[in-house]
């Protein structure tokens, strides 16, 4: 896929918690779906009881599922939405650390269960983010 960049303005921001105990990234892309956001910069600040994250393995062509049952703090959380085949979708990575200070970090996947995730999302507008395969990453990308 060739380089592409588009112009995009700023459009409307929300801010919130997401509750204890809920999915990281459902939640997120349930906020998405009340409000019609098709495209946004995502951030997020919190703590996770279980992590579900993956590694994409450039040689396979696929994604390598991990997980984790400590609690985490996130270190660092940024993300984007789009749309994937006509639904909001977060696409989302994050560097987490444990209580002995070590990280570990990669795209978040479903199951990250939420001890505290406040998040901030700014739309973005003037812009059509469309995901679709990549022949060569065999990824679904704008």
């Amino acid at each position: 896929m060739a380089t592409r960049f588009w112009e995009a303005r700023g459009g409307r921001q929300f801010i919130g918690r997401l509750a204890t105990g809920s999915d990281l990234v459902e939640g997120i892309t349930a906020v998405a779906r009340e409000h019609d956001i098709q495209a946004a910069w995502v951030t997020c600040l919190g703590a996770i009881q279980h992590a579900s994250y993956a590694f994409y393995d450039q040689e396979e062509l696929h994604y390598v599922d991990l997980e984790s049952d400590e609690h985490h703090e996130l270190s660092g959380f940024q993300g984007n939405i789009s749309m994937r085949n006509g639904q909001p979708f977060l696409h989302a990575h994050a560097t987490i650390s444990n209580i002995r200070g070590e990280t570990v970090g990669g795209h978040l996947r479903p199951g990250c269960t939420v001890w505290v995730a406040e998040v901030h999302i700014t739309e973005l507008t003037d812009v059509d983010l469309q995901r679709t395969h990549d022949e060569i990453t065999e990824l679904d990308l704008w």
